[in-house]
């Protein structure tokens, strides 16, 4: 076995005495193995066995040669020859074979690994989102908190969940539930599963998944809540919170999904004598931009860009487009601020009829009321409504910013009266109302109306000689925040708005509330003629809607790189990736020395951490 060999190089310099040392180096090592060919061990003369070690021991590449005195190691050596080979006899040879180690290093048999995952050892928890860290829930009546959930359970197979409890006002109980994949509460055989729990106390229950059958069960949950219904408010703080497979506790861990169960940092342990380069693994959780590596040398290895994970536009989404649903209307529905004549209840106006879309050359689709529709002796204001529900946004919010606007025709004169309401509504309740009115059979004249919920805000007279009956008239409103802006405007044919008019208010609750459908009420006084009137279109679209776009990033959930560093090369799922940035990056300084180096993990600034494994190969000199 050689010890360790050196190659110094050392230069005189002028005629100072001695030499300096320019270099020192580690030199290629021989190895000489001493042995005696007997033929007594085995069926072949001294001659065959001559003939297969030269069989095995030729060729011009290292092969891994093992000592048994050093059974873990082994050299990358070649043959170099023999010193002395005496084949005088057919029975007996002495032979001293050589060979060379041209790195002059012993490596290991084993790989050592190391990884920034401390809780990969201890049973799994099936629950994503839990904690170490106490959390408190407060409240009354069942006060019930989800701990978490675990899809697809094997038939069969029991599991135990754990929780720990600090405070505790009042007893708890701790829960299993079978549910459908949408967390939908399934009656199962063997389920809920129940204990009642008290102040700083652990509790581990246990299920076995049976077979579903066509229940549609294929989830468990687990949850607590108070023990018994309470009037008063009480708090409890939990835990620790653990799913897994088995009947029995083990120590908290959080799950493979949840951040926590990465650590940011891994320290290395180089037990030989010898720097070695190891093969770094990263496996992605989540989109990722960068992977980056840095050690304690310092040394820096950097694949991808910090990126963004995606970014976030205002745009605009349509909630209704009356032309696009017709036909499809609620009949007599709609929310009004005037459901008695005069205010007097024992005067009710009547929703009553319906309304049709009918279609010409000039206005193209439009929806007006159908009044043979209403048979019979109505004393007060009455005739259809039509009432469609309006589509949330896309993140499923009915209290965005808005902009409504309504086309229509409202043509009256003396003695004709008639009232056309456009509202916006929510569950029932008049949000925002724009109305256009003639309750005067004795004067030809158009009211404008608008109220927000049930406070009338705009009560004007238009000038009967700017909104003549040939013209369109627009009605629109506006909710930015808690401004609110109604307008409306006489439009002549395809001309376009001649005036508008536009009033503005502030509602201190604007904003938050919500608008969930549109509907028209065209309405007349049966004692009087009819003014006419139609909607020709009634367009609500949501404003500044938030969305997100998600780009495709350098990394994607499931990805797996694998760097390596004696190559300077880098392996994604499998397959080398030339385009791998790897600009500046410090391959020379990854050379990890004897001891301990400990080692960075930093992904993008906003990604998830990802999984790392550190595979080294200790050396020997």
């Amino acid at each position: 076995m050689p010890f360790l060999y050196k190659d110094n190089k050392y230069d005189q310099v002028g005629l100072s005495d001695g030499e300096q040392l320019t270099y020192s180096r580690n030199a290629k090592t021989p190895i000489t193995i001493e042995g005696t060919i007997l033929s007594e061990n085995s069926d072949l003369t001294v001659a065959e066995t001559r003939d297969q070690l030269i069989s095995l021991l030729s060729g011009n590449v290292t092969k891994q040669l093992k000592l048994s005195n050093y059974p873990g190691r082994y050299f990358d050596a070649i043959f170099e020859g023999t010193q002395e080979y005496d084949g005088t006899f057919d029975y007996i040879a002495k032979v001293d074979l050589v060979f060379m180690v041209p790195d002059g290093v012993a490596h290991s048999v084993a790989k050592k690994t190391f990884d920034n995952m401390p809780y990969k050892d201890i049973p799994l928890n099936l629950m994503a989102g839990t904690s170490a860290d106490p959390v408190s829930v407060t409240g009354s009546g069942w006060n019930i908190q989800k701990l978490g959930s675990f899809n697809n359970p094997t038939v069969g197979k029991k599991y135990a969940a754990t929780v720990l409890l600090g405070r505790a006002d009042f007893a708890v109980s701790f829960q299993l539930w079978a549910n459908d994949i949408n967390g939908n509460r399934i009656s199962l055989a063997g389920f809920p599963v129940t204990t009642q729990m008290g102040a700083n106390q652990r509790s581990t229950i246990v299920c076995t998944w049976p077979d579903p059958g066509t229940t549609g069960a294929a989830q468990i949950e687990v949850t607590l809540a108070w023990a018994f219904q309470k009037t008063d408010v009480g708090t409890y703080q939990y835990l620790k919170a653990k799913l897994e497979e088995g009947t029995t506790y083990s120590t908290w861990s959080p799950n493979p999904a949840d951040a926590a169960y990465y650590a940011n940092t891994i320290m290395v342990h180089n037990g030989g004598t010898y720097p070695v380069e190891p093969i770094i693994t990263a496996t992605m959780h989540a989109d990722n931009g960068m992977v980056g590596i840095v050690n304690d040398r310092p040394g820096i290895l950097q694949f991808g860009t910090q990126e963004i994970d995606g970014f976030t536009t205002e745009e605009s989404e349509v909630a209704l487009d009356l032309a696009a649903v017709q036909g499809s209307h609620m009949d007599n529905q709609a929310a009004t601020n005037n459901p008695y004549w005069g205010g007097d209840p024992s005067m009710p106006n009547e929703q009553i009829g319906n309304a049709i879309w009918t279609h010409d050359d000039y206005d193209g689709w439009k929806v007006e009321p159908n009044w043979p529709s209403i048979t019979g002796d109505h004393k007060y204001w009455n005739g259809p409504s039509i009432k469609h529900n309006l589509a949330q946004t896309h993140n499923g919010n009915f209290k965005s910013n808005l902009t409504w606007d309504v086309m229509t025709r409202f043509q009256t004169g003396v003695s004709k009266v008639g009232s056309l309401e456009t509202t916006l509504e929510s569950d029932g309740k008049p949000i925002f109302q724009m109305i256009l009115k003639d309750n005067s059979a004795l004067s030809d004249q158009i009211w404008w109306m608008c109220y927000y919920k049930d406070q009338l805000v705009v009560n004007e007279q238009l000038d009967r000689s700017i909104f003549t009956n040939d013209k369109f008239i627009q009605l629109e409103l506006q909710k930015f925040g808690n401004s609110v802006v109604f307008r409306v405007s006489p439009w002549v044919g395809n001309q376009g708005r001649e005036t508008t008019i536009t009033r503005q208010f502030t509602f201190a609750d604007a904003a938050s509330v919500e608008t969930k459908q549109f509907s028209a009420w065209f309405m007349r006084d049966k004692t009087w003629g009819e003014s006419t009137m139609y909607l020709i279109a009634s367009t609500v679209k949501w404003q500044n809607v938030s969305w997100y776009t998600n780009i495709k990033n350098r990394f994607s959930n499931g990805d797996v790189l694998k760097i390596d560093v004696a190559n300077a090369k880098t392996y994604l799922n499998g397959s080398l990736d030339p385009t791998m940035h790897t600009l500046g990056n410090q391959w020379e300084q990854f050379k990890l020395p004897p001891g301990d180096t400990k080692i960075a993990i930093t992904p993008s600034s906003w990604a998830q951490p990802f999984a790392c494994e550190v595979e080294i190969r200790e050396a020997w000199l």
